[in-house]
């Protein structure tokens, strides 16, 4: 019986392609099994692009520069002696600027008062920064900075690390910690 069919089939086909249209090939009912498991697409995500687990999301400091060339025109205008370049081309206007003995300035006239006051008091002779060390969401960087106490007349090696959160282009904020 199975050959009847099958010469039944094979004489279907055969008058089928004498110039008769054929009928469209159908899709098999179930896809066949994939040995790897299919992937989850998010809802407005489009098939193919990568996903993540539950409760892990991309982050994004925002549109303009990020953290890596922020953090590196920093370093490399602190080492040039041009630190108050980083300031005007850099800051936010609503800047917030963390020190390590637990005091923070907010906004642009605030941290400006508060590093004249600083350079009032000091006197930077030398220095160096190391970096950046690069995150998700901004930099790190290490100063080592030769500083002489005006009335004083001491000096001594600061060594601190500038931690700085980037958002749409600006620092919007930097913490300094302090090296003992």
């Amino acid at each position: 019986m199975a050959k009847k069919s099958k010469k039944s089939a094979s004489a279907k086909t055969a008058k089928a392609s004498k110039g008769a249209k054929r009928p469209a090939a159908k899709a098999p009912k179930h896809k066949p099994k994939s040995k790897a498991p299919a992937a989850r697409t998010p809802a407005g995500k489009a098939a193919g692009t990568s996903t993540l687990p539950p409760g892990v999301h991309n982050f994004s400091t925002g549109s303009g520069p990020g953290p890596r060339e922020i953090g590196t025109d920093l370093v490399a205008l602190f080492n040039a002696g041009k630190a108050d370049q980083v300031e005007k081309k850099w800051w936010s206007p609503d800047i917030v600027s963390v020190e390590g003995m637990g005091m923070a300035w907010s906004g642009r006239k605030a941290v400006d008062a508060k590093n004249a006051e600083w350079l009032k008091a000091n006197e930077i002779l030398g220095g160096s920064a190391e970096g950046p060390y690069v995150g998700a969401s901004g930099f790190a960087v290490r100063f080592r900075i030769h500083v002489k106490d005006r009335a004083s007349g001491s000096s001594q090696m600061m060594d601190e690390v500038g931690v700085y959160t980037v958002h749409n282009g600006k620092i919007t904020r930097e913490e300094f910690m302090y090296g003992s």
